[in-house]
């Protein structure tokens, strides 16, 4: 299959027009060099490298060879040393904010905390430092800044956190949740045609329980990581669970409390599958090794994952799928679920932000390291770091002919370099790889696996259904909003597994909100939003 790609300067200057950051394109007019020390003696840079912590997921793995070729050019340009102060995808959140509490956080670390009720309480009691109010030294940086996520979630004119570009726009985040099953067993149960409907889903995963046509007591979906499988769950009703949304009365309120009859619809859903196996029993318990190699080995019939895309499925799983099974075996053996109607007839999808998670910085960094922080990402974000990190080194890795990034036929950076790890995500610092979204970028990933992608998009484009939300009204920062707490996963859980009858556990669930201040809180917010001129459409 063919590896290399070409990347059109062209293309590169839409993207930079459009506010993105174009990585390893040809330079685009407007760009700026980065702020680091590459003119420095290597001797000079050793003696006065400044050491970062950082938490990002695997970071110990990315981290582990200090001698990699991408993480020493990065402490050449930048004069920063990273320290890995390491999280997993199955303990980040927890590490974090238990850290926040008791005074051992990192310099920096990332995680999807913007949303939550206590990225205020950290402004608030100063957990979190913010950017310097000067970023001109840093251009890079700055015009990263811009981006409307950014200032949508500044507290009194200042920038808590920087926004981990993801993709092209929000229609991309159906590549944030996906199913993939097993169509090769679905066929030997004697399923003849991929499900269109929620229903035909639900019917052919019990076929394959039912057949078991390996005999390995197979069970049915789980998940890769804690908390996907509400990105299955919830569009079945149309609540897109991570926005606030305007109710039937134009009041803003989370898609989540919009309609309780939606709500009710949704959680029945969820009890039904798990109640037939269509979902595995111990579903709450997924871990990302153990539901990766229960999918491997066929125990389980369906997996929900994110990973940027179907296309992350090649090296997450697929490789090694065919290595057990032979080449080309994941692609014939598997099929990615379609986006199916919801019950109004309409195909919704999970949608989450052009930016998932953000990265922070410790309010215990000094003036020093906090420069030394600013040069990092205004590195990262210049064009220089970003072929760097997405596309390795030049003339060993790829080659500019006519102006274009040509990636040289065989090259697998993650393999070949320890900073790019498949199992960590420290070259993803600053940015997600455009690759997994744009299909003009430059990458190594194969032309098969990055067609799944783009089927993925097109499925959202042209038969999705994207309801109205509000960011503005998401980033508002009132006294109640800021302490009011809920948890959809927590609550799907809750319910999915319980004895009681959903729609009596619901209402329970919505009574228990109201206790803490539902109802205020959506009065506050939506007196605030008015204050500013927020309305609805």
């Amino acid at each position: 299959m063919k590896k290399a790609k070409r990347f059109a300067a062209l293309a590169l200057s839409t993207l930079m027009a459009a506010g993105l950051f174009a990585g390893c394109g040809a330079p685009a007019s407007g760009s700026a060099p980065a702020s680091g020390t590459g003119a420095v003696s290597s001797s000079q840079q050793e003696s006065a490298l400044v050491e970062v912590s950082v938490a990002i997921w695997g970071a110990d793995d990315g981290l582990a060879d200090p001698n990699d070729p991408i993480l020493k050019r990065i402490e050449e340009e930048t004069g920063v040393r990273l320290v890995p102060q390491n999280v997993t995808w199955d303990d980040s959140s927890q590490k974090i904010q238990l850290w926040a509490t008791n005074g051992q956080l990192p310099d920096i670390f990332a995680g999807d905390f913007v949303a939550q009720s206590f990225y205020g309480n950290w402004i608030e009691q100063g957990v979190i430092r913010a950017l310097p109010e000067d970023l001109s030294a840093y251009p890079n940086l700055a015009e990263h800044m811009q981006m409307e996520r950014a200032q949508a979630a500044a507290r009194d004119g200042k920038l808590y956190m920087i926004p981990r570009t993801t993709y092209g726009d929000i229609t991309y985040s159906v590549l944030d949740r996906n199913v993939v099953y097993r169509w090769d067993l679905a066929q030997a149960a004697g399923i003849t045609k991929e499900p269109e409907t929620y229903e035909e889903f639900c019917d052919m995963i019990k076929a394959i329980i039912e057949a078991d046509p390996e005999g390995k007591n197979i069970s049915g979906m789980t998940q890769a990581l804690p908390e996907l499988i509400g990105g299955f769950v919830y569009p079945y009703a149309g609540i897109i669970d991570k926005k606030w949304v305007a109710d039937e009365e134009g009041r803003f309120v989370p898609s989540y409390f919009a309609d309780r009859d939606a709500l009710v619809s949704a959680m029945q859903f969820a009890r039904d599958m798990y109640t037939d196996g269509v979902i595995e029993k111990d579903i709450a318990l997924a871990k990302l090794e153990t539901s990766k190699e229960k999918y491997l080995q066929g125990q389980s019939a369906a997996m929900v994952f994110a990973w940027s895309g179907p296309a992350g499925l090649e090296s997450q799983i697929g490789k090694d799928y065919d290595a057990l099974y032979g080449e080309g075996s994941f692609q014939e053996d598997n099929r990615i679920a379609k986006l199916y109607p919801s019950e109004d007839g309409n195909s919704y999808y999970f949608v989450d932000t052009e930016a998932w998670s953000e990265s922070y910085i410790s309010a215990q960094v000094d003036d020093e390291k906090m420069a030394a922080i600013c040069r990092l990402f205004d590195f990262l974000y210049s064009e220089e770091g970003q072929r760097l990190v997405y596309c390795g080194i030049e003339g060993e890795d790829y080659d500019v002919v006519d102006g274009e990034v040509v990636m040289k036929d065989g090259v697998d950076l993650m393999e070949k370099y320890t900073f790019k790890n498949v199992n960590s995500n420290i070259a993803d610092l600053a940015m997600w790889n455009p690759e997994y979204w744009d299909s003009e970028y430059p990458s190594t990933i194969s032309e098969e696996y990055r067609a799944l992608n783009t089927a993925r998009h097109e499925d959202a484009v042209q038969n999705g259904t994207l309801p109205a939300y509000y960011d503005s009204v998401l980033f508002l920062s009132t006294p109640l909003k800021d302490a009011f707490v809920y948890n959809t996963n927590d609550d799907l859980l809750q319910v999915m597994m319980g004895s009681d009858p959903v729609e009596k556990m619901v209402d329970d669930l919505l009574a228990n909100y109201e206790t803490k201040g539902l109802s205020d809180m959506l009065a506050e917010v939506n007196a605030k939003a008015a204050e500013l001129g927020i309305k609805a459409e």
